[in-house]
């Protein structure tokens, strides 16, 4: 198993990530844990992520296919359960934590 981590996006930092979320931290998962998305028929769709963010309890994780990211919590089984996308923009998806 990889324990690679994604890139924060160019001019980006975790010190950046956590003031902008307005958060006391925020650090990088491995990228080899799984990423569901609820979808509108009630599945889990398992979802390629580039990057996996874990601020406080919320976490962001960018889908590999579009850049979008979603945003979730570690659930049970500690996999990102995801409910919406927010867009490809970090900094919008930060500010809806």
């Amino acid at each position: 198993m990889s324990h690679d981590v994604g890139q924060l996006p160019e001019g980006w930092t975790l010190t950046r990530v956590a003031e902008v979320a307005v958060a006391g931290s925020a650090k990088l998962l491995p990228l080899d844990r799984p990423v569901f998305l609820h979808a509108p028929s009630g599945d889990l769709e398992k979802v390629p992520v580039s990057l996996i963010i874990q601020i406080g309890d919320l976490c962001l994780a960018r889908d590999a296919r579009d850049g979008d990211y979603l945003m979730g919590q570690i659930d049970d089984s500690g996999a990102v359960s995801c409910w919406s996308s927010y867009g490809d923009d970090l900094a919008v998806a930060l500010r809806a934590l």
